[in-house]
């Protein structure tokens, strides 16, 4: 099957148009607050018809970059609406990833004995989802989790890592065999989905995307936590892209973080982070931006929607990322400088 969905192509393209630019940015690191990082937005970018409601001069962190995610979804939304492309399998994966993410969440929620709270994105995703965000905000127990998901693949996943009363239960474990899941559906819905040339660039991005997760992971389970090999390898995903199964394994090995770095310099990853100028011994900004080149080179070159779609979307939590950052720093007092340095644009 092939894409057709050329005006969806165009209103990507026309949206993606609409970004901040460096002099955007130039600007909100010059703020001296969250409000005034708000103001800038609401007065001066697109994000001015979401902020119009809000008063910038009261709002807080939390409910800004609430605000700024939940941008993204809408944005996402309003794509797969347009020529109803929707209703193709592939197109929702925005959707079977907000689950995994809200169920992790919730996770997290109840190994710390916290109550989980609804944000505005999970209630804005809630109407597109097959499980009710809303509910899931209220479970206090494994238990509880289980039932509510009982009717859905995810069950399947998560009950094997049932706790013994008492104990908390294994996150790790259930995040990895989730994000599986969720990465073997796509996987699995392109490749019935598409023709060989949108399948080829399509998992370039897609098992890219999984292997750097996957180096920026082992990294620090071996910089930071002195991991071994067979530990290491069953926190991460079973997929391989351009870093073979062999060659991630040697990574593993790794007797510090300095050999790791200098074991994936001779990677193919290692090689495209040399040869496009980053510092590769800034091991975790430098496969981010290489990430980033990649959707952006992209979305550039792209006249079908699957590749268009994906691409843009990383862009735009790309950009959302940006401006938590910025917020974060200006929080905290950073040096607009340091902040500068770990965004990507």
């Amino acid at each position: 099957m092939t894409s057709t969905y050329n005006a969806t192509v165009a209103k990507i393209m026309a949206i993606y148009g609409k970004r901040l630019k460096q002099e955007d940015y130039q600007s909100l690191l010059n703020q001296q607050s969250v409000a005034e990082v708000a103001e800038y937005l609401k007065k001066n970018t697109y994000f001015s018809e979401l902020l119009a409601p809000i008063d910038t001069n009261t709002i807080h962190r939390g409910m800004l970059e609430n605000l700024l995610r939940r941008s993204i979804f809408e944005k996402y939304v309003k794509i797969i609406s347009f020529e109803q492309i929707g209703r193709q399998e592939f197109y929702n994966y925005r959707i079977l990833r907000a689950e995994v993410d809200e169920i992790l969440s919730c996770i997290r929620h109840i190994n710390a004995k916290s109550d989980k709270q609804i944000s505005s994105t999970s209630t804005y995703v809630s109407d597109l989802a097959s499980i009710d965000f809303i509910e899931l905000a209220k479970i206090r127990s494994f238990d509880e989790l289980l039932e509510l998901v009982k009717r859905t693949p995810y069950y399947n996943e998560l009950v094997r890592f049932k706790p013994q009363e008492g104990e908390k239960v294994d996150y790790t474990n259930c995040e990895v065999h989730l994000r599986t899941y969720y990465f073997n559906r796509l996987i699995i819905s392109i490749k019935k989905n598409f023709s060989k040339d949108i399948q080829k660039s399509l998992l370039f991005l897609l098992l890219t995307d999984i292997d750097l997760v996957n180096v920026i992971n082992s990294y620090r389970l071996i910089a930071y936590f002195n991991q071994d090999a067979e530990s290491i390898k069953k926190d991460m995903l079973p997929f391989h892209g351009r870093l073979s199964e062999s060659k991630q394994q040697e990574l593993f090995k790794a007797a510090d973080s300095e050999d790791f770095i200098k074991r994936f310099s001779g990677t193919y990853y290692g090689r495209q982070i040399n040869d496009n100028g980053f510092n590769s011994n800034d091991l975790e900004q430098s496969a981010m931006r290489l990430r980033y080149r990649y959707a952006k080179l992209s979305l550039k070159k792209s006249t079908e929607a699957p590749l268009s779609i994906y691409a843009f979307l990383y862009l735009m939590d790309n950009e959302v990322q940006n401006l938590i950052k910025i917020i974060e720093g200006i929080r905290y007092g950073l040096d607009p400088k340091k902040i500068e340095s770990l965004i990507f644009i």
